[in-house]
This record gives C-alpha cells, sequence and structure tokens, in this order.
C-alpha cells in the first residue's frame, strides 16, 4: 500500500503552538481523504520549530467507484417537485431519469448517479491547498508582495516550501504536485539553518527522518526531550549538581531547537543574593534555562549559582531546596529558632500571653487554685498548672485558696 508524506516548512513557529498545529494537521487531512473515499492504516505527525510533518500509511491509492440511486417523486407531480429532484439529482432533464412502477405508488422518477473512483494524488492535490488556507491558527500573517492581494495564503509564519509525496514503498514515489500562492509541492527540504543549511532530496518518510538526521534535524519532538533531559542530568552531575526539573520548560525548550546541545553557565553571586523563587523565575521565564542545586544534607544545603542550558537552552533538577536554605541561611539553624528558642516572642500553650508577661509557676498556681500533688518549689508548696481553660475558670470560683 502506498505511504503519504507531507512537510510544511516555515520560519520559526511559536514552541507554544507546534504540538496542536501538529494535531490539528493530522486530523484535518485525515477526515478529508476519509471523506473522499480513501482509507489508511496508520498516521503520525511531527513537529519541529521549523515544520509540521505528517506520515501516512497503507493509504489506498484509489477511492472506490460510487453507484446509487436518488428516488424522485412521482410521475405526476407538479413541475416544482419535479425540478427540486434534478437539482438534488444533478441532472439537467427529466429525460435523464428513469421511471419505476409500484403497484401501490404508482409510476415515480429514479436516477442512477455513478461516481467513477479518483486516484488518491488526485484528492490530495485538491485537499492540502485547502487545509493550508484554512489552517486554524491561533495568529497568522500575511508576507511579500502577494499579501497585497485579497485572499492571500495566511500562516502562522511566511511558508518557505511544501513536500508532498506518495507512493509504495517497493516503487519510486511521486510528488503530489500542486501550488498555493505561488509555492510549488516538491521532494526538496532543508536541514539545520546554520548546520546544515543545503537542500535535500528525499523520497519516503524513513527516507526522510535518516536525511535530517544527517543534518542536524531531530525530527521526533518527544526524542528532543529525552536528549535534553538526560544530557541536562547528566552535565548537572559530573559538577556535583541536581537538576531542578521543569515539565512544563521542558516542553517549551523542545520546541525551540531541531539539534539540542545542553550547555552550563553560570551567574555571579551578587546576583543570587535573592529570594531562590525569584532567580528560578527569571531564568525560566526570560533566559529559559533550567536550574540546579546543590544537594541537600541535613546540616547546610544553598541555591547553586550556576544554571545550565541545551542548544539555545539551559538545564535543571528536581530537589529543591526548602525556604530556609538559601545561600548564608542553615535549615538547621531555622529549625532550632522556630522551635526551641526561648525568646521573649514565644507562646505558652497554656495562655495567649507572651511569656515574659506571665507571673511565676508559683503565682500561676495559686491565681489557678486547682488540687494536685504538692510539689516543692524553692520550698514553697504549690499546685501543677491547669491545661484547661474551662476547669481554671471552675475551679477559680469555688477555691477558698488566694
Amino acid at each position: 500500500m502506498p505511504d503519504l508524506l507531507l512537510e510544511l516548512r516555515s520560519e520559526e513557529i511559536p514552541a507554544r503552538m507546534q504540538r496542536k498545529a501538529a494535531g490539528d494537521l493530522r486530523k484535518m487531512l485525515t477526515d478529508g481523504l476519509v471523506e473522499a473515499g480513501l482509507t489508511y492504516e496508520a498516521a503520525r505527525e511531527y513537529w519541529t520549530p521549523r515544520r509540521l510533518a505528517l506520515d501516512i500509511r497503507g493509504l489506498t491509492p484509489r477511492s472506490k467507484d460510487i453507484r446509487e440511486e436518488i428516488k424522485g417523486p412521482s410521475t405526476t407531480a407538479p413541475e416544482q417537485a419535479v425540478q427540486g429532484f434534478l437539482r438534488k439529482a444533478g441532472l439537467s432533464s427529466i429525460a435523464e431519469a428513469h421511471v419505476h412502477s409500484d403497484p401501490k405508488k404508482g409510476d415515480f422518477y429514479v436516477a442512477h448517479i455513478a461516481k467513477p473512483g479518483r486516484a488518491a494524488e488526485a484528492i490530495i492535490a485538491e485537499l492540502v491547498p485547502g487545509i493550508i488556507k484554512n489552517f486554524p491558527w491561533p495568529k497568522s500573517m500575511r508576507w511579500g508582495p502577494a499579501s497585497a492581494k485579497p485572499g492571500s495564503l495566511r500562516w502562522v509564519r511566511p511558508l518557505q516550501s511544501i513536500v508532498c509525496t506518495f507512493g509504495p514503498e517497493t516503487e519510486e514515489p511521486v510528488v503530489v504536485d500542486f501550488e498555493i500562492d505561488g509555492i510549488r509541492s516538491g521532494n526538496i527540504t532543508y536541514g539545520h539553518r546554520f548546520h546544515a543549511p543545503g537542500a535535500i532530496t528525499v523520497r519516503r518518510f524513513d527516507d526522510y527522518v535518516a536525511k535530517l538526521e544527517a543534518a542536524k534535524v531531530v525530527l521526533d519532538a518527544d526524542r528532543r526531550k529525552k536528549i535534553i533531559l538526560a544530557d541536562a542530568r547528566n552535565v548537572a552531575f559530573a559538577n556535583g549538581l541536581d537538576l531542578v526539573e521543569d515539565e512544563g520548560l521542558l516542553e517549551e525548550v523542545s520546541g525551540l531547537v531541531e539539534w539540542p546541545v545542553v550547555l552550563m553557565g553560570e551567574f555571579e553571586q551578587d546576583f543570587l543574593t535573592i529570594p531562590a523563587e525569584v532567580i528560578r523565575l527569571t531564568i525560566r521565564a526570560n533566559q529559559k534555562c533550567f536550574v540546579t542545586s546543590r544537594p541537600i544534607s541535613p546540616l547546610e544545603g544553598e541555591m547553586s549559582a550556576k544554571p545550565t542550558e541545551g542548544g539555545a537552552v539551559p538545564s535543571s533538577s528536581q530537589r529543591e531546596a526548602p525556604p530556609s536554605a538559601l545561600p548564608g541561611i542553615s535549615p538547621s539553624r531555622g529549625r532550632l529558632a522556630n522551635r526551641h528558642s526561648p525568646t521573649a516572642s514565644s507562646w505558652s500553650p497554656t495562655s495567649r500571653r507572651p511569656m515574659a508577661a506571665r507571673r511565676s509557676l508559683t503565682a500561676t498556681a495559686r491565681w489557678c487554685g486547682r488540687a494536685s500533688p504538692t510539689r516543692s518549689i524553692s520550698g514553697r508548696p504549690t499546685r501543677v498548672i491547669c491545661r484547661t481553660s474551662i476547669n481554671c475558670r471552675t475551679q477559680r470560683r469555688s477555691s477558698a485558696w488566694t
């Protein structure tokens, strides 16, 4: 069965639009093929910053012949009903219709419609230009001299070339020929903008992927993500750091490069005195870089001053330091100050007043007056502090000891 390869190459597509655009292209084309009477075995979409690609396997080479009958009105029906029947059946005159008889309903008109099958190349050449002109980009633009004409082509970024080949594995595929606003389909594409800018002649999908890989283009976005994440982890580990992983940033970065290469850089310490959350947000939003952190020990932890970047990208890690683990602050000292320091701002478990404002333990016991085993504090009898406010009030009213 023949396979179809389609590539739409343009200037850089925003990363946030790529995945949905590739899915829309697959759905629009496969739905159109099925409506035209073709079937296929599998279809998968691919995308990079500069191209949307579609691989359709097992596409039938020709649509089936269609024969159908359209039943019309009675032979005695008024002229208006007869004219409606002719328009529906696509007949020029009633003489082209056949007359059938029914014992109960009498004679009536029937149109016999025969539609011969069409070649898949003709169907594809008709579908793709319409899909390109009506593609549902969130934002699109016009460019060049043709943009001044009404109804000119609109695309998310200037469209530069179209690859469309069709054919079985055992034969040489053919180019599905069509043109849209001066851009004619062919079998020529281009590799990485800087590493391999020369033209590449492709035949079918497997050949297309291999030649792009040799031209420094990784077509599969999920594979680019795996390369970036694995290399970023390795670079961070080699420098004694942990990568602060970020799935959203990884998705965006994989849409910024066609040939990912992970690099590591660092910032001056003077720029890292701000809170760690601000550092991570700034590097993520403005530099599109990942962040690294030093491994956290039980006694000390601090944010690293080193971000890493992949291609035009940086790199990062999952385990983050706690809020107290900022540069120069030990997490263990922070816990001690919060939990155990008997400062004047500490609060008593039995009162809403600060400890420094309360009376001595003996005076508190006398105020409470709750009966309890006697013990000695500085040689004087006393009672244990009552921890229940209701009992305290009750004991205070009934106590004769002041």
